[in-house]
């Protein structure tokens, strides 16, 4: 700085510092906020679709509070509760979404106002289906599950089930959060905020890849579990006549029609995530992740929808709800991993070519 400068070219001097961003800079800064509101409007759509099936089945003209429910029982009142809370969450994050997203509204605080109501009603969610539920059902199990010859197998089964269910829920609702808390950091000009949060990218991508490990080691324990039960048999499991079959679908997601299925996809979702933490840390292993996601998709779809659910036998048939949910839930799972690596790969490049 020149030293003979005047005190008001001094002062004007480390303004004249913080040049504007680029073009380019401004151009990069919004491609990623359109790409995270579609983003949080594709998971936000997903969940509505959720919650829509779950407050049907919740049976809301039914009476909530019945003075005669049996202690086996969950309270009807809280599966209401907790699906209409994921309507209420689901269709907030499809009008910021889609508002941001196809109308470019964007609005700071209508996004905080929603990430705060979205993690409250969230978590109740959570825990209510993902643990509540299946707990009673372990809790008070009166016979052994097909095809189990104890209780404590049965209910080791019912284990994997949550587990892999905290996986599959937790990359939707918490998928959700996360597009969610990206685009309100892009919704800032582009700067600290935005430079934080893409410094998170290779944790995100550690977390929810380590997150795919976590569903795939508890489906292939449940593929463990299903074939000691069938006696080493790898094929269908049960009698497929006289209807009605066993009651398969007990320990949801896992259906245990084809338990070799079940077992395989595990090791492979397993093998997925634990190469999607690796390429999150390491951008020359983004191409093979990206080929081995269309594969883990691929097996994983077909084994929580259309096989399994498909190949229950009773007069009518699997439930369809159940493909349904599960369709969506594979997809978010499969997919935010491998999304999160490749950001942690873009946040890489930019870094090497800045120096």
């Amino acid at each position: 700085m020149d030293p003979h400068a005047s005190a008001d070219e001094m002062e004007a001097a480390p303004k004249a510092a913080a040049a504007p961003p680029t073009s380019a800079a401004l151009v990069a800064h919004t491609r990623k906020r359109q790409e995270a509101a579609a983003l949080l409007a594709l998971w936000s759509a997903l969940v509505l679709t959720e919650g829509t099936v779950r407050f049907v089945l919740a049976v809301p003209a039914q009476d909530l509070l019945p003075a005669d429910r049996p202690v086996s029982q969950i309270p009807p009142l809280l599966p209401f509760l907790a699906s209409l809370m994921e309507c209420i969450f689901g269709l907030s994050g499809v009008i910021v979404g889609c508002g941001a997203a196809f109308f470019n509204a964007h609005s700071r605080v209508v996004t905080l106002a929603f990430l705060v109501t979205q993690t409250v009603q969230s978590w109740f969610v959570f825990i209510i289906y993902v643990f509540a539920i299946p707990a009673y059902r372990a809790r008070y199990l009166e016979a052994p599950i097909f095809p189990f010859e104890t209780i404590g197998e049965s209910r080791a089964l019912i284990t994997m089930g949550i587990l892999t269910s905290v996986s599959l829920c937790l990359a939707l609702q918490g998928g959700q959060f996360a597009m969610g808390m990206t685009l309100f950091a892009y919704q800032s000009p582009p700067g600290k905020a935005s430079e934080t949060d893409s410094s998170k990218a290779t944790i995100r991508g550690l977390f929810w890849n380590a997150n795919m490990v976590l569903g795939g080691v508890s489906t292939a324990v449940a593929g463990v579990l299903l074939l000691q039960a069938a006696a080493g048999g790898a094929g269908r499991v049960g009698p497929v006549l006289p209807p009605p079959s066993p009651p398969f679908f007990v320990a949801p997601p896992h259906v245990g029609v084809f338990p070799l299925l079940t077992l395989l996809t595990g090791l492979l979702m397993s093998a997925h995530g634990l190469t999607g933490m690796a390429a999150s840390l390491r951008s020359s292993l983004f191409k093979s992740l990206l080929g081995l996601t269309v594969v883990t998709y691929l097996l994983a779809y077909l084994n929580f929808t259309i096989v399994q659910v498909g190949a229950i036998d009773t007069p009518t048939g699997g439930p369809p709800q159940a493909a349904a949910l599960h369709s969506g839930l594979i997809l978010l799972t499969a997919l935010i991993g491998p999304y999160f690596a490749g950001q942690a790969r873009q946040v890489r490049a930019q870094r090497a070519g800045a120096d």
